[in-house]
Formats: structure tokens, sequence, C-alpha cells
């Protein structure tokens, strides 16, 4: 049997809790109110507060942390941040939700900002703050099948550690894999693979891009910067502006920045950062680079057609 349930919004304990609604109810909205306030500082929170606030909303996102969006390069977080109040959405950092309570056609909804309770008035609260494997209502003690907080634990196959009888991926099963679509296909092939012809492969995690969709797009493959310091290598950093360069003038885009780790030993790209529009599209050549082991020199020979933004690659380099 293969486990592959997904994950389903954190659970947050709090009074009025019951008033918030989650990423599947907004995606379900037939129109949007003035004021919406997103609860977490993550990918779902920015994602839809950045469709909302270019549809006319007032938008506001809380984050108990010190920084948002923390699974990526701190200096171009800054930067989307920066971007993010110009159209409209206020991000407020070391706050948590306390409680809600409908007002009138609204609610009210009480914070705890750094330590100081306030209230704001909105239309619409949205959870984003994050999401855990939906695992709890399967009874998965009735089989012997072990679990932690993030999924049903198995080993290097997706076997079930204690029950061999089952397999897990996906966001159901605690791998070393990020919640992201393309891990959950690649494991459940792999998984379904080894049911079917006996434990033979393993997930490859090398090189697995990720992206928050704002305007513009901020994405991430490989270490971060600290990572890469952390871990001993000898580093070149390649860090770009790239707001004046004509592949985002083209498009109006004024906020655009790149930072790619290079082993200097290697020449190998330990980790690339792209903050700019169609920038989706760019981390994936790099995550290409890292999984086949090319070097910065590789990806310098490619020829691009011109002027698409794959032609900057060789300058973010």
């Amino acid at each position: 049997m293969l486990i592959a349930t997904g994950a389903k919004p954190r659970k947050i304990d709090l009074p009025g809790a019951q008033y918030l609604i989650d990423s599947t109810e907004f995606l379900e909205l037939e129109s949007l109110p003035k004021k919406i306030l997103f609860v977490g500082g993550g990918f779902i929170s920015f994602e839809f507060a950045h469709i909302a606030a270019r549809a006319g909303s007032d938008i506001q996102i809380i984050d108990r942390g010190e920084r948002a969006l923390k699974g990526f390069d701190p200096d171009l977080v800054d930067k989307l941040l920066e971007r993010s109040k110009e159209a409209g959405i206020e991000v407020v950092q070391k706050t948590s939700l306390v409680s809600i309570a409908q007002e009138g056609s609204g609610y009210s909804a009480t914070l705890d900002v750094d330590g100081n309770t306030q209230k704001y008035s909105v239309d619409l609260i949205v959870h984003g703050a994050g999401r855990v494997p939906a695992i709890d209502y399967l009874d998965l003690d009735k089989a012997g099948v072990d679990s932690s907080a993030h999924g049903v634990k198995v080993n290097e196959f997706l076997q079930s550690i204690s029950n061999p009888s089952i397999y897990a991926a996906g966001d159901a099963a605690d791998t070393k894999g990020a919640p992201l679509t393309p891990v959950a296909v690649f494991e459940g092939k792999v998984a379904a693979s080894n049911m079917l012809k006996g434990n033979h492969a393993k997930p490859d995690y090398k090189g697995v891009p990720t992206v928050v969709f704002t305007i513009p797009e901020l994405a991430r493959v490989g270490m971060l910067e600290e990572e890469a310091k952390a871990a001993g290598y000898k580093l070149r950093i390649a860090t770009n502006d790239t707001s004046g360069w004509y592949s985002n003038l083209r498009v109006g885009e004024t906020c655009a920045a790149t930072k790619v780790i290079i082993d200097d030993e290697t020449d190998k790209i330990l980790g690339a950062h792209l903050l700019g529009p169609e920038y989706a599209e760019i981390i994936n050549f790099f995550s290409l680079a890292m999984r086949l082991d090319l070097t910065t020199s590789d990806l310098k020979k490619m020829v691009s057609a011109y002027p698409s933004v794959g032609s900057d690659i060789g300058s973010m380099l």
C-alpha cells in the first residue's frame, strides 16, 4: 500500500479560529474583499497577497518570526519586501494572531506585535501559516506504521521503517525532500517502482528548485550563502542587480537581482538565488547544471535566443 495523502493546513488553536479560510477556500472566492489579513510569512501568504493587492485589496501579512520566507536568500527577500510594500502589501514581523471575533460583516483580529496587543479590523483572514502531513485520520498505529510530525517514517527506498508492506511519498512521507509538487511526483515514481520490482530505487534530491510566485518571482536551488560558508567551501559569489537589464526593463519590472554561489575550486554551482520576472524558468537551468555537475564555464557556452531572459545567464555568472 502506498500512502500519498498530501498535506493540509496546520491547525491553529485560538479563539475564533473557525473564521479563518485556507488556500483552497481563497481560490473559491467569487470576489475579493477590501481588507485581507494573511497569517504566516510563507509561500501561500505572499503568492495570494500579490494577487489580491493587484486586484485592489488592502493587504497585511503577519509573521511571528523575524524573517519572512526564511528558506530563501535574505538579501533577495529584503528586496521582495520592498517591492511588496510598493504593491500595497504591509508585512509585519514578530507578530502573531491571538484571537478572532466577528465585527459586523467582517472580523476583529487581536494581534501580539512584539509583545504589545493590537486590534486590526479586516474583511477576511487567510490561513497561510504552514501545512502538515494529512495522515492523522488514517489510524496508522493500527497497522504498526510509525510516523512523525513530518509524515510516515520511511527508509531510503520510501518504505515504512516499521511495516514493510507500506510505502509513502510526497508530503505524507518524512523524507529529505521539500514539500513540493515535483518532489511528490518523483517520490511517487520511486515508491511505485520499488513496490513493483523490489527495493532498488532511491529518490535524488540534488538540484531541486523552489519558487515563490510573487511579482516578481523569487527562486532558489541549492545552498544558501550561509550554508555554503558553514560547509567550508571556498566560495566565489556572483551578485547582480539586474533591475536595469533590458530583459527586465522590457516588461517594466524595477525589482530584480541574482546571487549565484560557486565552488571556486571546481567551478560548480552550489546554489542559485534569483528575484525577477520569468526567473522561475531561469532557475531550471541552474537546477539542470547542478544535477548534471556542469560548471559555470559549461553554462557560459550556451548560445541563447536573444532577447530571451535565458540569454542573461552568462552575465549572472
